[in-house]
Order: structure tokens, then C-alpha cells, then sequence
């Protein structure tokens, strides 16, 4: 018994001496500070993490802002912010109905990328899902629209009222003494209104982004009736009409607000221009009712575009692009063709496309039609690079993206995609 008992000591002691050796007899008899891994993750491995992470976070957003650093401007980021980000207006998509009983062709476009128009009871944005940006109600008779990038007007033909807008909100709403006659924009806010005048045939007049007085210039031997302002602000041209020896002659002046005189001037015989713009080359288009023109204010030099006998049916002057122009043989519009010119005043393209031609317009290598119940797109080779069907009652189309369309019809807009 006694030396059991003794063997049983020593493998107590055994066993103790083990436990001892033994980091943890029990979790329970363990204070929770204890727990601890012997061996922690570095402290500074987290950091490391972060770090690498904030690098490439920023790396990503340098590199979209270089690729898109003419739109980061505060309005955008605002806007962005407010529409995108938070939902402000989100929409229900398209088709969808306009404010008031009428839009007329000229009235409908792009501002910031993004749907405008100018019923005859309110202006308008929509966003891309036909969200309402704005909708404003305005007392115009005639309401006029004209759009340059960001910015645009709203004046009241034959009229004193004008509204100047961005794609949130209204800069500016006012009234002139005069009946305006036309007015235009630029991209940066600067706007001219052309207008009837006591002493002269008309008045330009140009205002700063702070609606004070910047510019003003009367004409005295034409009646004038378009005007286009440049990209910056700077310039202007315009289109008036007289009579002469009993015939029509037109005139196109170029003007530079920093000069008393006008800058160009080139009289046209037997041609009505419809219509002129700047280009944000510099340079301007001119379209009339018998033969178009490019004006390369650079060297002063006036390039005539004829017809060759065909009618004019259709236009659309792309102040990013250049112009585009439907030409028919028959009086009534049959059979035309689509005639295109680069932002250089280049003939880039001209396509036979055996349809009657309501609407067109360019982007890129395309070429679009609207025609009485479809889209069609061609390339520049006049191959068709999709097809859409439309409305019977559509009335003007506008490019949103490739091979989208928004389209203006009697009493609703529509997006459409040419597949």
C-alpha cells in the first residue's frame, strides 16, 4: 500500500509539472484579457491596407477626371450630386407627355446631353429617364428656343420677354425695351439679343454672364433677323435682307465685341438664309433656300454650297460636328438625298436614300433620318447601321447616344434605339 501509494504522488507531481508547462489550465479559470493571440497581427498591416486602397481609389478617380475634366465643373458636380446621387428626380421612363398642347420643331434639343423643349405654356428639361429637372410656365406668344451646350434661351418673337436657362434651374428672366427680332447664347452664359430699333433697322445687343451691358452694334441698311453667338462669347454673326434693283439680296455680318466695326460682311443675290450658326471651330454655317455657306472668319474667306437643282427639305446644324442637309429632286420631298459637311466646311459625305426625309441628324459616322413611320441610320458610305419604327405623328429626332434617338412627336417624347 505504501508503495502504491507512492507511485500515485509521483503521477500527481508528473501531472502538475505538465500543467504547468501548459499555457491555459481552463478557458473558464482564463481572464478574458488572456485570450490574446500569442502571436497579434502586425498593427501597422492595417494601415498598410488602407493605404494601398486610398492610392488606388485615387489613382481611379485622377484618371476619370482627366478623361472628363471639361465636365467637372461645380454645376455638374452639383448636379450630379443632387440628381444622381440622392434621386431628386427619377421618372418614369419613356414615352412620356409635355407640359401644354404644342412644340414646335425648333423648340425641342439638348441641353447638357439631356432633353429641352419649349411648349407653348412651359419650359422644360427632362433627364434620361424622363424625369423632370424643371418645368417652368412662361406667358410667351411665340416662344423661340436656342440651345449652345449648357446654356440656353428663351425669347418671345416679335416680343420683349427672354428667360435664359441651364439644365437645374433659371439664370435669368427679363425684358427688353424693343421686340426682339432673335437672340443666342454661348456656352459660358454670354447672350445676344438681336431687336427692333427707334433710330436704326435693328440693334445688337450682348450681355455678360451678370446681364450688364457688354455690347452693342445698330444696323442701318438691312433688316435682320438671325443671330448666332460663339463658343466663348466673343463674336457674333448674323443674317439680314434687303432688296435690290427688284431682286432679294441677303447679308452676313461677322462681328467681334471687342471692335466698333464689323469684322466681315458678304452680301448674297437671290438667296433667303434660313439660318446661321457659329461653330465651335471658330467658323459659321449658313443655310439658305437655294445654296448653303461656310464662313472661315479665320481668313475671311466664303465658300457657296449649291443645290445642283434639288430642294432643300430639311437641316440640322451641329455646332460640335459641322451640318447636314436633305436634298430632293421632286417638289414634294420625295426620294432625297443627305448631304453632309464636316466642322472644316468639307462635303464628308452624301447618301441617296430613296425616302421622304422629316428630320435628320449627325453624330459621329452616322447619319440619321426620320421618315414617315421610321429611323433609319446610315455611315458615312451610306451603309444602314440600324433601323427603328416611329411614330406616325414624330416629328423631329435628336441624337442622345449611338443609335438612340430622342424624338419629338405630336404629344409626347419618345427614346428610341436603331437595331
Amino acid at each position: 500500500m505504501k508503495r502504491n501509494r507512492g507511485r500515485y504522488q509521483n503521477d500527481e507531481a508528473k501531472q502538475e509539472k505538465k500543467a504547468a508547462k501548459r499555457k491555459y489550465m481552463s478557458y473558464e479559470d482564463v481572464p478574458l484579457e488572456d485570450y490574446r493571440d500569442e502571436e497579434p497581427m502586425p498593427e501597422n498591416l492595417t494601415k498598410r491596407f488602407l493605404k494601398m486602397f486610398l492610392i488606388l481609389f485615387l489613382s481611379v478617380v485622377a484618371v476619370l477626371a482627366l478623361m472628363n475634366i471639361e465636365k467637372l465643373t461645380p454645376d455638374n458636380i452639383a448636379h450630379w450630386f443632387q440628381y444622381d446621387l440622392l434621386g431628386k428626380s427619377e421618372g418614369d421612363g419613356y414615352p412620356t407627355g409635355f407640359s401644354g398642347s404644342a412644340v414646335n420643331n425648333g423648340n425641342f434639343d439638348l441641353i447638357s446631353g439631356v432633353p429641352v423643349y419649349c411648349s407653348d405654356t412651359s419650359i422644360a428639361v427632362l433627364n434620361n429617364n424622363a424625369g423632370v429637372y424643371q418645368d417652368e410656365q412662361h406667358s410667351y406668344a411665340a416662344p423661340v428656343l436656342s440651345v449652345n451646350g449648357g446654356y440656353a434661351i428663351v425669347y418671345n418673337l416679335n416680343a420683349t420677354g427672354f428667360t435664359v436657362l441651364k439644365r437645374d434651374s433659371i439664370v435669368y428672366s427679363s425684358s427688353v425695351k424693343q421686340k426682339i427680332l432673335s437672340a443666342d447664347v454661348s456656352s459660358n452664359g454670354i447672350y445676344g439679343i438681336l431687336t427692333r430699333s427707334d433710330d436704326y433697322l435693328a440693334k445688337l445687343t450682348v450681355y455678360r454672364t451678370d446681364n450688364l451691358e457688354k455690347y452693342t452694334y445698330s444696323f442701318a441698311d438691312y433688316y435682320m433677323n438671325k443671330v448666332s453667338v460663339n463658343k466663348d462669347g466673343s463674336r457674333a454673326v448674323l443674317t439680314g435682307v434687303s432688296a435690290r434693283n427688284g431682286g432679294l439680296i441677303s447679308v452676313i455680318y461677322v462681328l467681334d465685341f471687342t471692335q466698333d466695326n464689323y469684322m466681315q460682311k458678304y452680301e448674297v443675290d437671290d438667296t433667303f438664309i434660313y439660318d446661321i450658326r457659329f461653330l465651335d471651330n471658330g467658323n459659321a454655317f449658313a443655310v439658305g433656300n437655294n445654296k448653303s455657306f461656310y464662313i472661315n472668319i479665320n481668313d475671311g474667306g466664303k465658300t457657296d454650297i449649291g443645290y445642283d437643282s434639288r430642294t432643300l427639305t430639311a437641316y440640322t446644324i451641329k455646332r460640335d460636328q459641322g451640318a447636314v442637309l436633305s436634298l430632293s429632286y421632286n417638289p414634294d420631298g420625295r426620294e432625297c438625298d443627305i448631304v453632309s459637311f464636316n466642322k472644316d466646311g468639307s462635303r464628308d459625305s452624301e447618301i441617296s436614300t430613296g425616302k421622304k426625309i422629316i428630320s435628320l441628324d449627325m453624330r459621329g459616322n452616322e447619319r440619321a433620318i426620320l421618315c414617315p413611320d421610321s429611323i433609319i441610320v446610315y455611315d458615312r458610305e451610306g451603309s444602314v447601321k440600324g433601323t427603328s419604327a416611329a411614330d406616325t405623328d414624330a416629328r423631329k429626332i435628336v441624337y442622345c447616344d449611338y443609335n438612340t434617338f430622342y424624338v419629338l412627336g405630336k404629344s409626347r417624347i419618345s427614346r428610341l434605339y436603331a437595331e
